[in-house]
């Protein structure tokens, strides 16, 4: 059974947007950002960094953190994704059985 991908907040935002009646442009010029830079997290293409998700809490609504933990669960789900292609050769670190600190530069 596959893992379930929460999608872009970008996509959340969109409706948000939408929901305003604003065209991009506009929404854009609200938060101070290029229209590009708006239309990249509508699209998925970025994610929202900590300096639009303040941008976002102050024009749109919700808290930065809540715009960041959206961003934050769809990277931990895309990466989860691929985990086993990500740790491939990987293997944990266990301390010695007795004690002792591994040797450095290994």
């Amino acid at each position: 059974m596959g893992m379930h991908l929460p999608p872009h907040p970008g996509r959340g935002l969109k409706e948000e947007i939408q929901h305003l009646g604003l065209s991009v442009a506009e929404a854009a010029s609200a938060l101070g950002v290029t229209r590009s830079q708006l239309y990249r997290v509508l699209s998925s293409e970025s994610a929202i960094s900590p300096e639009m998700a303040l941008r976002l809490e102050t024009v749109i609504g919700g808290t930065a953190e809540h715009w960041l933990r959206l961003q934050a669960a769809h990277d931990a789900a895309a990466v989860r994704a691929r985990a086993s292609e990500i740790t491939q050769g990987l293997t944990r670190l266990v301390p010695p059985a007795d004690g002792s600190p591994p040797p450095v530069g290994r």
